[in-house]
């Protein structure tokens, strides 16, 4: 057999696993990121006009609606009907309320010039929380039968006492509990304390948690998408917080802030990409 034959009958070589669209997405939301995070360090430091400052505030809000229609539409073909797809669909659903909050936001700010705490965009924040914690609660009850949930879930618990009680002795007792009613209304001082202890209780801890119940799964490809949720939900976590922190304590904000609610969205709107890419492999194994 010559060795040109053995070559025409070698097996034919399997597609990637990850697609070479979610790789080009991918590339594009992390290079509209970078254009975005030039640009805003460029508005905070003042060296651009007003008008060209009002764009770049606008690009980045578009980024949020953006992530979520790319999560929607993949949570979508996964499907509702499938645990999986619940479950992403409930992050899609989550990152669909910020971004509305996002809008409605740059239309109060930018688009009628008021500065109202709390506002609507206060009511459709929150719900990321709830929807994210939901679909973190159904990722770990799904690998129920392949490995150990408790001990993650009970270190998850740990993490999140000992969190609220950062968030307690950093931000809510030296500035947030004790501001009168000159800085903040009744309603503004529950939003206020609501939020930091949200990003511990109902983001951090329950993706910790997750972290430790998909560490038992080894190189086991389902696990890839959520360990980018994982990161996602850190990144989220501490940017809300120290954004909370800084703006109380006057240390400053910076772009950097920005930067983390964007691209804690990407994270998530990519291990959307990544979930599609790694169910649809299964087929071909």
């Amino acid at each position: 057999m010559t060795a040109q034959t053995n070559i025409n009958k070698q097996a034919p070589r399997r597609p990637a696993i990850i697609s070479t669209r979610t790789m080009r997405i991918t590339a594009a939301l992390f290079t509209l990121l970078t254009v975005f995070h030039i640009l805003n360090t460029l508005s905070l430091a003042d060296k651009l006009a007003a008008t060209a400052s009002d764009a770049v505030y606008v690009f980045g809000i578009l980024l949020q609606p953006l992530c979520a229609a790319i999560a929607v539409w993949v949570a979508s073909k996964l499907g509702w009907r499938e645990s999986v797809g619940r479950q992403w669909l409930l992050i899609a659903a989550g990152m669909t309320a910020f971004a509305i909050g996002d809008v409605v936001w740059a239309v109060l700010e930018l688009g009628m010039g008021l500065d109202p705490y709390p506002s609507i965009a206060d009511f459709f924040y929150p719900m990321e929380y709830f929807l994210f914690l939901t679909a973190m609660i159904l990722a770990i009850r799904s690998y129920s039968g392949l490995v150990k949930t408790r001990k993650p879930v009970l270190l998850g618990g740990a993490v999140a006492v000992v969190g609220v009680a950062v968030v307690y002795l950093a931000l809510l007792k030296p500035f947030i509990f004790p501001a009168g009613a000159d800085e903040l209304s009744v309603l503004g001082k529950l939003v206020s304390t609501f939020y930091p202890l949200g990003d511990i209780v109902f983001m951090l801890a329950p993706a910790v948690a997750l972290a430790l119940v998909i560490r038992q799964l080894g190189a086991a490809r389902f696990a890839w998408p959520w360990w980018i949720i994982v990161v996602g939900a850190l990144v989220f976590a501490l940017t809300d917080s120290y954004y909370a922190y800084a703006d109380w304590s006057g240390s400053g904000l910076t772009a950097a802030m920005d930067l983390g609610w964007i691209a804690t969205h990407m994270l998530f709107a990519i291990a959307a990409l990544v979930a599609r890419d790694v169910y649809r492999s299964v087929g071909r194994t």
